[in-house]
């Protein structure tokens, strides 16, 4: 008798291992490692799905088995190597690994499993094996040929794994910067292997690049989160582009980084790994300080860039780059913020606005209405905390407003706004000024004239230990959009950092920021979790937490989250040596603590667990 081991998919904690049944005779030859199954569980009627994770000659439990119900497809769509990941990455973050594989394997289509089953080929092997290459490097910040330097490095390292017969997955946050990258694939002598992983395609044809990665015996997967588990064969490279781009952090369970499931699929697989950026992060900096990361940067030109310490939003040098660019192209202004007005103040007090709801800041969107940044509760009929005022008076100017006065001034140029309600990709040579929020700015083929950066100092003023680095960040990909004889201006900085960004020293920046964190023992220097839960069960999880050693507890603090039942939230510090450990302790100690309780989201109406853990929660800073 042969018997499946299998991983239910479900939530629950205590559902997170494998399970044997009993193959019945006439499954025998459909059952294998890597089916979806639906199996019994318990007394109940209920049929769960279960992924096949291996077959077994003898069961591991002694007592009566259940046999398989059903055998859901004949495709085996879980690997070996993706379920070693996902086991990984759970015990990694504190959880299961069904919450895992809900992100790893996409939902199914019927009609797109029937062609590729039709379409099976043989699998062939490489030719040689990676070399297991651990590298980072800062890219140059300049369009050439409408293409970016760093698209180019990235198809060429491609294009040699392909020589080899290997794969590769290249995580890119953006969907503009994916769409740059597929364009260059298509045009490349390796179109055929390239795979679109990204999230915005309808659920068939993401179902269909999941299964094309993984009948072909070479690949070159693009995307964003998700691709990092794509199922290829023979993987040769991990290729990940921005990694300080908050977008590859996983919101939902199990709220993981892409860069440290990148570097667990590594070690696993000893594929070769890449990061590049315009700018370093402190976690690979710290990575290249250790040694485990080579810096293979190249000398490049830096980009031709002022900056002013003058303490006007536009001073003199901004006007004076916005005029003389828009003779010979397109101009890039990047904002704050979005909207009207970035914050509202009361008319009467001049005391800041807050939200009737949850007390959170108000700003002005470009309908003039009252908006929270927390909640997005729309205050119409907002009255003063401090003076009963009903009338609001605008702050700094977003990006709605900026535009406007820009329109004013340069009454012979085209006025653009993108942000992420007017999203661009693209605009059309000419005399236009673009105003953009960060992470919004459009591309121009040949690239902008001019790129002038504001509101440089309220961006370092959030409330925020990463606002420097997010800041350098969005300031270094917005000036990399400059065409090779572009200019480009930030304002408002001081003098010492305004030196430092003007000759581009991202990696001596990112130096001073690990050292500053190390000084303040804050992340990346030691890792961070979160416990979240209402305050009798947090009570629980605090007298526990003496019994593991070494971790410095802080809180209990109250939680911004709206909800029927008041959330508090205590913060976990620790070494990263005392991570697998820790996160056995809080999983065992939430599934004792939690067992029988649930708790609905007042934002979504679902289910979610009582207690909430992150072991590596990107907000504490």
């Amino acid at each position: 008798m042969t018997y499946a081991r299998v991983v239910i998919d479900s939530p629950l904690p205590q559902l997170d291992r494998l399970f044997d049944y009993v193959i019945p005779q006439h499954f025998v030859d459909l059952v294998k490692p890597g089916v979806r199954v639906q199996v019994p569980f318990g007394r109940g009627t209920a049929k769960h799905s279960a992924y096949v994770v291996e077959l077994a000659q003898t069961p591991s439990f002694d007592g009566q088995l259940s046999e398989i119900s059903e055998v859901i497809s004949e495709l085996p769509v879980l690997t070996a190597d993706v379920y070693k990941l996902a086991r990984a990455v759970a015990d990694r973050q504190a959880a299961t690994a069904s919450d895992v594989l809900k992100l790893a394997i996409p939902s199914r289509s019927v009609a797109v499993e029937k062609k590729a089953i039709g379409l099976s080929t043989e699998i062939q092997v490489a030719k040689n094996e990676p070399q297991g290459l651990r590298e980072t490097a800062l890219q140059q910040p300049v369009q050439i040929a409408d293409e970016p330097v760093w698209v180019t490095d990235f198809l060429s390292r491609i294009k040699a794994e392909a020589a080899q017969g290997r794969s590769t997955i290249t995580i890119v946050p953006d969907y503009r910067d994916q769409a740059l990258l597929l364009a260059a694939l298509a045009k490349s002598d390796v179109a055929a292997l390239a795979v679109d992983y990204s999230t915005d395609q309808t659920p068939s044809k993401r179902y269909s690049g999941f299964l094309t990665a993984l009948q072909k015996s070479s690949c070159a997967v693009v995307g964003s989160r998700a691709a990092i588990f794509a199922p290829v064969n023979n993987l040769g490279a991990i290729l990940i582009w921005d990694d300080g781009d908050q977008a590859l952090v996983e919101p939902t369970s199990p709220y993981f980084h892409v860069r440290d499931v990148a570097l667990i699929r590594q070690q696993q697989s000893n594929c070769n790994i890449f990061f590049a950026a315009h700018s370093r992060s402190t976690e690979i900096e710290r990575l290249v300080e250790l040694g485990y990361l080579s810096d293979v940067t190249r000398n490049f030109a830096v980009p031709k860039l002022a900056v002013s310490t003058a303490e006007s939003r536009v001073d003199s040098m901004a006007w004076q780059a916005i005029r003389t660019a828009l003779d010979t192209g397109a101009v890039l202004i990047q904002v704050a913020n979005k909207g009207q007005s970035v914050s509202a103040y009361c008319a009467d007090c001049s005391d800041r606005a807050s939200c009737s709801v949850c007390a959170g800041p108000i700003w002005l969107g470009a309908d003039k209405h009252p908006r929270c940044r927390w909640c997005n509760a729309t205050n119409l009929n907002f009255t003063c905390q401090s003076c009963g005022g009903r009338t609001l008076k605008q702050g700094r100017a977003g990006s709605n407003r900026t535009a406007a006065e820009f329109g004013k001034a340069f009454a012979q140029a085209q006025i653009i706004e993108a942000n992420a309600e007017h999203r661009l990709q693209w605009i059309k040579p000419g005399k236009s000024i673009v105003v953009a929020t960060p992470g919004a700015e459009p591309r121009v083929p040949g690239g902008y004239a001019a790129v002038v950066i504001l509101d440089a100092k309220e961006t370092l003023s959030k409330d925020s230990l990463r606002a420097t680095e997010d800041a350098l960040r969005s300031w270094s990909n917005a000036i990399a959009m400059l065409s090779p004889s572009g200019h480009a201006v930030i304002t408002g900085l001081s003098q010492k950092l305004g030196q430092q960004v003007a000759l581009w020293s991202q990696v001596e920046l990112s130096k001073i920021e690990l050292q500053h964190r190390k000084e303040l023992r804050f992340a990346p220097a030691v890792r961070m979790a979160s416990v979240e839960a209402e305050r009798p069960l947090l009570e629980q999880v605090i007298t526990s937490m003496p019994s593991f050693d070494g971790v410095e507890v802080l809180g209990p603090i109250a939680s911004n989250q709206q909800s029927a039942l008041q959330t508090w939230r205590i913060l976990l510090r620790y070494e990263y040596s005392q991570g697998a450990k820790l996160a056995e302790f809080l999983k065992a100690l939430s599934l004792q603590l939690s067992a029988g309780q649930s708790r609905v989201s007042a934002k979504s109406g679902r289910a979610v667990r009582p207690i909430r853990i992150k072991m590596d929660d990107s907000q504490v800073i």
